[in-house]
């Protein structure tokens, strides 16, 4: 039998992070350009198999993490026990996303094409298409998952509301932002922190949004 092949994903050291991003706890906003960002990490990063940096707190696995909404409404998950990850299991979230993983070389950053390719595989989308904005950065030390996550949390505008197409792994609603209980303590912790940035009014939340192509 041929050697099973390990997972590459793509992070950041902490002093990098600390160094181009923050030093910070929680939610920090940034209302920066998204191209740029991703642009200006990249070369900062590098891959590393997986199974070498789940333990490890002074590397970020960087994980782009996407609120989907449509009109008034955004989208709740339910991960399910299916799910790989098993520290998430049976929590709810408002964030689509994944590991960044070698890409096919594009004019794009990585970041956006990580990004692009994780929406397509978990909702029923082009996602050429989609409008995004950059709402900032997700670091939760406070959690064993936490600790070798950073979150770049993005705002997805969409003109209807997909489907999930892993339904073997999660279940979605969709939901008025102005209606979820922030306070329910099956919120997955990036979520939790993520749910106050957010605007209620779409039209505000519009005003800043970077168009893929």
């Amino acid at each position: 039998m041929g050697k099973e092949v390990v997972e590459q994903v793509w992070g950041i050291s902490r002093p990098v992070m600390e160094q181009q991003i923050g030093r910070f706890q929680g939610f920090l906003a940034d209302r920066g350009d998204l191209i740029r960002r991703c642009q200006a990490l990249e070369d900062l990063g590098t891959f590393r198999p997986r199974d070498q940096v789940e333990e490890d707190s002074s590397w970020k696995q960087v994980i782009p993490y996407m609120v989907l909404r449509h009109d008034q409404q955004i989208l709740q998950l339910r991960r399910l026990s299916t799910q790989g990850e098993a520290r998430l299991h049976h929590r709810i979230s408002i964030g689509v996303g994944g590991h960044v993983n070698p890409e096919p070389g594009a004019h794009e950053p990585l970041l956006l094409r990580g990004m692009r390719r994780e929406l397509a595989e978990e909702i029923c989308i082009d996602a050429q298409s989609v409008q995004f904005r950059l709402l900032g950065w997700i670091n939760d030390d406070e959690t064993e998952v936490g600790q070798v996550h950073l979150g770049l949390a993005v705002e997805a505008f969409l003109d209807h509301r997909p489907e999930i197409r892993e339904t073997d792994r999660m279940e979605g609603t969709w939901q008025r932002l102005d209606r979820i209980d922030a306070t329910d303590p099956a919120w997955e912790s990036w979520s939790a922190l993520l749910l106050s940035a957010l605007e209620s009014d779409p039209s505000v939340a519009e005003r800043n949004i970077s168009h893929l192509k």
